[in-house]
């Protein structure tokens, strides 16, 4: 056992000797900093294969992930951003189970510039931040209109400004996917306040938008669900986007999504057909409204749609993220839950265009 702990601390000490000796003084620093402050979760991310460069300018670092033997630029890929004085490392370890089952890669910016710094320089610009996910990607020759993007918290709240940035002239129009998690729009963010001028803009048209806010969430205005509902709102279906997604559950709070991992694998679902180009932008108009009775369940609980003719699947997964139950089906559903154990349960509906919807249904 203890040669075990020797040889598994050597191979972590070589490796973090070699990312530092690639990564520039600015960058080696804040690498150190961000790994000293999670070192269980940047161990977990170089075992698990994650690589780490330098941004373009060398004033940060980045990490990424491919699954085995796939090909980056032909390979479903999440962009994701850190929340409030958090890491890279945090958001690998978040979402690399589920991105793997899934084939999705992962990069990671680090965005926050470490303690010591001042607001409003604690974290890099709109501008800069999105410059850093262009370098990137320019790097692996990653394609037009592919990859989702994702925020939590504070990352969540620039999620919107950089989807416009890539939008406008100069812009590559990376993202197909939105995926803003507890955060809505910040008015104190310059490029906000620019926007909001005017009216009838569009430049959300064609992206589809998943969000997240858990009923939980002590700060309801901003991160909550009544911030993410007027995101909703007042953001991307004003400018013209489409929200084919949105989970609020009562009982999580802020950081609750990533405690799901059921929640996390129906995100990821969600945006594969926009990779795959099978995703249609009238998806919300395609949705099949349906009601699930009774919850609680004891021996049984039934789906029923509005349209009989559709045809739906249905995933159930556990609190572990199990699937438990799949199946695909036309008009009405009953579902026998007589041997699953009391509990919550996780499902994730979809139709033929790709139009996701989950919720939860409890069994007692």
């Amino acid at each position: 056992m203890r040669n075990n702990y020797i040889e598994t601390f050597l191979f972590l000490f070589i490796i973090n000797s070699e990312i530092l000796a690639q990564l520039p003084p600015v960058a080696q620093a804040l690498y150190t900093q961000t790994y000293n402050q999670s070192t269980f979760r940047g161990n977990y991310a170089i075992t698990n294969g994650a690589q780490f460069s330098a941004t373009a300018d060398g004033n940060s670092f980045y990490l990424k992930w491919f699954p085995v033997a796939s090909t980056p630029s032909a390979t479903p890929l999440l962009i994701t951003l850190h929340g409030s004085n958090s890491n890279v490392f945090n958001e690998f370890y978040n979402w690399h189970l589920k991105a793997m089952a899934n084939g999705v890669g992962i990069i990671a910016i680090q965005w926050y510039r470490g303690t010591g710094t001042v607001p409003p320089n604690d974290y890099f610009d709109d501008n800069t931040l999105y410059n850093y996910i262009d370098t990137v990607l320019k790097r692996i020759t990653y394609p037009s209109n592919k990859a989702m993007l994702h925020g939590f918290s504070r990352g969540s709240a620039r999620s919107y400004a950089l989807q416009y940035k890539d939008v406008q002239p100069g812009g590559k129009n990376y993202f197909c996917t939105i995926f803003s998690n507890a955060g809505k729009p910040d008015s104190s963010y310059t490029l906000y306040s620019q926007i909001n001028v005017g009216t009838n803009h569009s430049f959300c048209n064609g992206k589809r938008w998943a969000m997240f806010c858990g009923g939980m969430d002590t700060a309801i205005a901003t991160t909550g669900c009544q911030g993410m509902n007027s995101a909703k709102s007042n953001w991307v279906i004003a400018n013209g986007g489409n929200v084919g997604f949105f989970i609020q559950d009562p009982i999580l709070p802020h950081n609750g999504f990533c405690t799901v991992p059921a929640y996390m694998d129906s995100v990821l679902k969600f945006y594969l057909p926009c990779f795959n180009g099978t995703a249609g932008f009238n998806e919300l108009k395609k949705n099949n409204l349906f009601s699930i009775f009774p919850n609680p369940a004891s021996n049984h609980f039934t789906i029923s749609f509005s349209n009989k003719n559709a045809k739906e699947t249905i995933v159930v997964m556990d609190v572990f993220g199990k699937i438990i139950y799949e199946k695909s089906f036309v008009g009405d559903l009953n579902v026998e839950t007589k041997i699953w154990a009391k509990g919550v349960y996780f499902y994730s509906i979809k139709n033929e265009e790709g139009f996701a919807q989950s919720g939860k249904v409890i069994v007692d």
